[in-house]
């Protein structure tokens, strides 16, 4: 969404709070009045917002989100304390009504990837389209049992007893095994609690290895793909995350860890704590500290500090493009919707800005190359072609 927008969404947000709060006049009510007259479906919109039962199901709703941190920053733009001179009622109902104000933010968004996907999908065809990640992943013990994740969960415990998921049911015991191996498809994620208390959430097309019980001197496993790290702080029994060109080590941090097999480099970040990173070719060895990103080639390691927020935008459920090529945005899809990128012709020198959701459909988040002068073509077996447009106007996919 255009920063613009974002920024006219937070304001309305807070208009309908002042609003329930009774402290909208003038300037600001004609301004929401005038957004009101927009569309059908901000009418609607803030129809939902001012209806008692939608406000209890937001709040319920934005218990959900707060606790995967999406709408953190959003709240914090909107004032949420209801002022000292309403009702005792009110002041009880707040947090129902301030929980549907800030909802009405991804209401608004739906409609607008809705809207969007509609336009998209007569270029692309329904039956094309490409539904987002889900959670997916085959669990593969030591001893050659293999076990297929349950979809309807997005996380599991391993321990000394067993592999269960958050509810207690067991997938499976450990038994013999003494390693296993968690994989996730393209097109899948999934989370995986460690038997030290460590949380790893996996990106598509990525595979953890790691030992059933950790040593006694460290705790070590093997990535491939994308991870995000929240360590278990153990000062004697050192963390150590393996990859093809490097290794992590820490006691206790937070950190991201980018290591697809095709991509030329190897990428750390770190959000909270310190980790040392090693490059194993050579040996070189640097230490990150929060906001410090490593760049691993296979044979130079450099440190630089990054936008943490863009970094770590897949693990708040968003894709943030800013920057970026064209090649980096068409892998992130490329993982994220199981599909086969094929460039016709030289891959065009263009860079993107902004982002969206990452429960959007594909075809929502094609529209983005229309704006770059590029057409597309999502065949019927996955491959998503791409090229620059013709000259005539005439665009590939319809």
């Amino acid at each position: 969404m255009d920063p613009k927008e974002e920024e006219k969404l937070i304001r309305i947000s807070a208009l309908v709070l002042q609003e329930l709060q009774g402290t909208l006049t003038g300037e600001d009510r004609l301004f929401l009045e005038n957004w009101l007259q927009e569309s059908a479906s901000n009418k609607e919109i803030y129809q939902r917002c001012l209806d008692g039962q939608r406000q209890r199901e937001a709040y319920a709703s934005l218990q959900h989100f707060e606790k995967r941190r999406n709408f953190e920053s959003l709240k914090n733009k909107i004032s949420f304390q209801p002022t000292t001179r309403r009702p005792a009622l009110l002041k009880r109902l707040w947090p129902y009504a301030a929980a549907a104000s800030v909802l009405l933010a991804l209401s608004v968004v739906w409609y607008w990837n809705r809207d969007n996907s509609r336009s998209a999908e007569v270029q692309l065809g329904v039956v094309n389209d490409r539904l987002p990640a889900s959670n997916q992943a085959i669990i593969t013990l030591s001893d050659g049992r293999r076990y297929e994740l349950n979809k309807g969960e997005k996380q599991v415990h391993i321990n000394g007893s067993g592999i269960r998921y958050d509810d207690g049911h067991e997938v499976a015991s450990i038994d013999a095994a003494v390693s296993a191996k968690i994989e996730t498809p393209r097109g899948g994620t999934y989370e995986v609690t460690l038997p030290d208390g460590t949380m790893v959430k996996l990106n598509a097309g990525t595979t953890l290895s790691y030992p059933t019980v950790f040593a006694k001197d460290k705790r070590e496993v093997s990535l491939r793909g994308e991870a995000y790290f929240e360590v278990a702080k153990r000062k004697d029994q050192p963390f150590i995350v393996r990859t093809k060109n490097q290794e992590v080590q820490v006691l206790g941090t937070h950190f991201n860890i980018n290591a697809y097999p095709a991509a030329a480099q190897t990428k750390t970040t770190l959000l909270e704590g310190k980790v040392q990173v090693k490059e194993l070719i050579k040996g070189q060895k640097i230490t990150l500290m929060p906001g410090d990103q490593s760049v691993s080639t296979g044979a130079e390691l450099s440190r630089h500090p990054v936008n943490v927020q863009q970094e770590m935008a897949w693990v708040y459920g968003k894709f943030n493009f800013d920057g970026k090529s064209l090649r980096q945005v068409m892998d992130e899809l490329s993982q994220w919707y199981a599909v086969d990128v094929v460039y016709k012709g030289d891959v065009p020198d263009v860079s993107f800005f902004g982002g969206t959701f990452r429960t959007s459909k594909l075809s929502t988040i094609l529209k983005i190359l229309k704006d770059q002068d590029l057409s597309y073509q999502l065949t019927d077996d996955g491959k998503l072609i791409i090229e620059k447009s013709d000259p005539k106007g005439q665009k590939g996919g319809q």
